[in-house]
């Protein structure tokens, strides 16, 4: 029996390390790549550099910084996830999820919440537990991975 279709809303290669390892025993996933949060299109295309180390099922948003300015996390995050589950409206995924949750610096309830809100395909995850983020860092060095220091936008 096939595996049901997750699209990973992957902030960058790094996050996805560890979504990709713990999600790819019940789900066939694929990462979906939108940052238009990000401050240039050299920081986007480093990001998705390192994505493509870790699979090449990729799905690219084009990059469109323009108008991109959000007041506070939770709208990114808002954002951010719309644009997943409008791919996955699109493209006929069973389920979604964000990397997000795999930042210590990220807040997982909230991120959970607003996906919840916008639909039952979404699937909860809190990365970061269970040593995910200590796992994440260790997958992307041993993958050559560009490590960010920042999530991406101008305030940060």
């Amino acid at each position: 029996m096939p595996k049901p279709r997750l699209l990973l809303a992957a902030c960058c290669g790094p996050c996805a390390t560890v979504a990709v390892e713990r999600l790819s025993p019940d789900y066939d996933v694929t990462c979906l790549f939108f940052g238009n949060n990000l401050d240039s299109k050299a920081e986007f295309d480093r990001r998705l550099a390192g994505l493509y180390k870790l699979t090449d099922k990729v799905i690219v948003h084009p990059y469109d910084h323009n108008g991109w300015e959000v007041e506070n996390c939770a709208r990114c995050f808002t954002l951010r996830l719309q644009n997943a589950l409008d791919y996955v409206e699109k493209l006929g995924f069973d389920y979604f999820a964000t990397s997000l949750t795999t930042s210590p610096h990220k807040d997982a309830k909230l991120i959970n919440q607003i996906g919840a809100s916008l639909s039952p395909k979404y699937v909860p995850t809190d990365f970061k537990k269970k040593d995910g983020f200590k796992r994440s860092v260790e997958l992307s060095k041993q993958l050559g991975m560009y490590r960010q220091n920042y999530c991406g936008c101008v305030k940060s």
